[in-house]
């Protein structure tokens, strides 16, 4: 019984604690929102989705998150958690490039039958962002 109560007053003590910053920090900046698909590319574009994220001119995207087989509209949330490198992590801030990829191959370098959003410009933080898939590449 006595091992209860101090398990019981251990955890009490523990889940009081405040978040650490990093959380704060990734729930100020998560994006989410919908991503939609022209009716016309419906059937053209299956296989994986990738959300990815640019910040500025550099061509390493930032955070990507992959979606195999998804139902549209399909519902994201990308956060400073998913940056490809750790020490990126404080980057994902301010303004950020967003677009989404659809390719067959699994792979979001290929560009072959592949689907893909226009890139836009979104602050992070924003929420009910909508991207809509509208170009097709033979």
């Amino acid at each position: 019984m006595r091992y209860l109560a101090v398990m019981f007053l251990s955890f009490l003590l523990f889940s009081c604690q405040s978040l650490p910053p990093e959380a704060h920090f990734i729930d100020q900046n998560k994006i989410t929102g919908k991503i939609l698909i022209d009716e016309n590319l419906k059937d053209k574009c299956k296989g994986d989705m990738f959300i990815i994220v640019r910040k500025g001119i550099s061509p390493q995207p930032l955070a990507v998150k992959k979606v195999k087989n998804p139902d549209f509209p399909y519902n994201f949330k990308i956060t400073p958690a998913d940056v490809l490198f750790e020490d990126m992590f404080k980057e994902f801030k301010d303004e950020v490039i967003l677009y989404a990829k659809i390719s067959q191959s699994g792979n979001p370098m290929e560009s072959s039958k592949s689907c893909e959003s226009d890139p836009i410009v979104v602050k992070t933080g924003t929420q009910n962002v909508v991207i809509k898939i509208t170009k097709y590449t033979e």
